[in-house]
């Protein structure tokens, strides 16, 4: 991260302000006072379709990527970036300002919206993109590609970190993984990323080790999100290009056996993206872009049928589509727009009864 500096008198010892209270509620969208037809659908969405409720939104937390629920769906959890001032004390013991930096966090807030509480924030996180918690909710993984593996190279690690908060500690045997995705399922844990080169889905216990490939087939180019049923099967969201905001992706099935198929094409999504499924793992989530428009989507696609969906309640106005995950017990999902309502907000999605 860069600094902005300013020419100060004096010497000294540096230091950070944090910018803003973490405590800050949260702020209530806008609604036009008009509504078209196409608007009144969404307001009073079909049974079954889900639903969209801002939860953290700070002028001071930015960027947040991506999100994940506590298993029963009661908080949420994220990763993004807090600004901070960095200090020089004058020669009078002082404190003088010499600019500000953008640190990586580790933030939690209700699932009703609230108060942002900070679990970590700083090294060894450097840039977090995907996060995901065990199912006793004890533990959250983050993939973080940015962190180094030694001082010639960052090819990322996986972090854990408590629910409670402190700091982060390295998964072993995720070194140099370049990790993309991550998904705790019952005792194993699920990422995307690269080994010796090569993409692709890779399988680990929660307290790391060894790390097996599930799949490193030929169809994957830019592996992102990460999903998986109960008994094995696995979706990854393949975004293509590591470059560009909205490049057409790819759902890959990979079944327990490591067969891979394309599921869908042609979508247009962020990065990272985001994937889930339902609890009773019927219907999968997608976190992308209208092709037409290029404003958020969520789509929606029945296993069974293959039929696809689109949801733009509340976030049809949005561009940075990111990251998403479901609560383990629950039909409470978590979703983020690096860049909605200008810093960025995380949503809580839950489907319709």
């Amino acid at each position: 991260m860069e600094a902005t500096k300013s020419k100060t008198p004096g010497r000294i010892m540096r230091g950070i302000v944090i910018l803003g209270a973490i405590g800050i509620s949260v702020i209530a969208s806008a609604c036009s006072s008009e509504s078209s037809e196409e608007d009144k659908k969404e307001e009073n969405p079909p049974a079954g379709a889900p639903t969209i409720d801002q939860v953290a939104n700070d002028p001071n937390i930015e960027m947040p990527v991506d999100a994940t629920p506590s298993p029963d769906g009661k908080d949420i959890y994220f990763v993004a970036h807090q600004k901070v001032v960095l200090t020089e004390q004058d020669e009078n013991g002082a404190p003088v300002p010499l600019g500000f930096e953008r640190q990586a966090g580790v933030f939690k807030v209700s699932a009703s919206g609230g108060p942002i509480t900070r679990l970590t924030m700083g090294a060894p996180l450097v840039s977090p993109f995907n996060i995901t918690i065990s199912d006793d909710g004890n533990t959250l993984f983050i993939a973080d590609s940015g962190a180094d593996t030694s001082e010639e190279r960052a090819d990322g690690k996986v972090f854990t970190l408590p629910t409670a908060g402190g700091t982060p500690s390295v998964l072993s045997g995720t070194e140099g993984l370049v990790p993309g995705g991550v998904e705790a399922m019952g005792d194993a844990l699920y990422i995307t990323g690269k080994k010796d080169g090569r993409p692709g889905v890779f399988k680990t216990g929660l307290g790391g080790g060894n790390i097996s490939a599930i799949s490193t087939d030929a169809m994957f180019s830019d592996p992102s999100g990460v999903a998986a049923t109960r008994k094995g099967d696995v979706f990854v969201v393949d975004s293509g290009s590591a470059t560009s905001a909205q490049s057409l992706a790819s759902v890959i099935k990979i079944t327990p056996e490591g067969k891979t198929e394309i599921l869908i094409d042609g979508l247009s999504v962020g990065h990272p993206a985001g994937v889930a499924l339902s609890n009773d793992e019927q219907l999968l989530l997608v976190s992308g872009f209208s092709n037409e428009k290029g404003t958020d989507v969520v789509f929606t696609v029945n296993l069974a049928t293959s039929e696809v969906g689109e949801f733009t309640e509340k976030i049809a106005d949005f561009t940075e589509s990111a990251g998403l995950h479901r609560a383990r017990n629950a039909d409470v999902f978590a979703w983020a727009d690096s860049h909605a309502q200008k810093t960025g907000t995380v949503y809580a999605v839950r489907l319709g009864q």
